[in-house]
């Protein structure tokens, strides 16, 4: 939640970054689906985007635009990285 300034990482409309409080973590790679119960697989999320998103896999295209809009707001490049699966 530190890193996500307490904001929704997740995407509202036109795939910006959403406007809301942070209310939930959630495995960005669903822990059912093989994600990585880690930080870097840890995105915070409203509630409102964390059903919606629910345990679907998300796009490469989502994956990629996180990371971007993450290293505006992180300090390294390892930080910004999104997503992990268990054993990798």
């Amino acid at each position: 939640m530190t890193r996500a300034r307490g904001r929704c990482e997740l995407e509202s409309a036109y795939g910006r970054r959403c406007a809301q409080a942070a209310e939930h973590g959630d495995h960005f790679y669903p822990w059912s689906k093989g994600g990585a119960t880690s930080l870097r697989n840890f995105v915070a999320a409203c509630s409102q985007c964390n059903r919606r998103k629910g345990a679907r896999i998300p796009s490469p295209g989502l994956l990629t635009r996180l990371e971007r809009r993450r290293a505006s707001y992180v300090q390294t490049a390892e930080a910004a990285l999104v997503g992990e699966r268990r054993g990798q």
